[in-house]
């Protein structure tokens, strides 16, 4: 009789175990081969014209330096719906959110720059459309000061998709 309980205990606590690992893997759209990782880099004079960064799983990433030498970044998407979420740290370590939840076509670009006038900077977004592709973008900015006070602006980074 002590061995029936000892077998049963045994297979109910390995049938739990099961359970629980069903439970907690759940479902995933999660992709682990076929990364795509790339750098980006843009240096450009006062006034300059825009210049596309990357455009890559429905989101394109462009820049240009205002007349100031300012850069100024956007983020556009070509997704049906998709999500950008990030963060933005400029030199003087305030927090910019960047955030659009309902991303489409038709939806105007969301700016990668600092709102302040601090353009030492940067940041890091997160975009994934509703088919499941994911980019991570890092990147930094600055104005004219940068590259040993060479009157250019610069926006530079790297990302990573799948």
């Amino acid at each position: 009789m002590k061995r029936r309980i000892k077998t049963r205990g045994l297979a109910a606590l390995i049938t739990s175990i099961v359970a629980l690992a069903a439970l907690a893997a759940g479902t995933s759209n999660a992709q682990t081969t076929g990364a795509v990782t790339r750098t980006f880099s843009f240096i450009a004079k006062p006034n300059s014209k825009t210049s596309t960064l990357l455009n890559i799983n429905s989101l394109l990433i462009n820049a240009r330096c205002d007349a100031k030498g300012s850069p100024v970044a956007f983020a556009f998407s070509s997704a049906s719906s998709a999500d950008l979420f990030g963060r933005l740290f400029d030199g003087l370590g305030r927090v910019h959110i960047i955030k659009n939840s309902a991303f489409t076509r038709s939806s105007k670009g969301v700016s990668l720059s600092p709102s302040s006038g601090d353009f030492d900077s940067t940041g890091s977004v997160l975009f994934e459309t509703s088919s499941g592709r994911v980019v991570t973008v890092n990147y930094a900015l600055d104005n004219a000061t940068t590259l040993n006070r060479t009157n250019v602006c610069t926006v530079y980074g790297s990302y990573i998709a799948t």
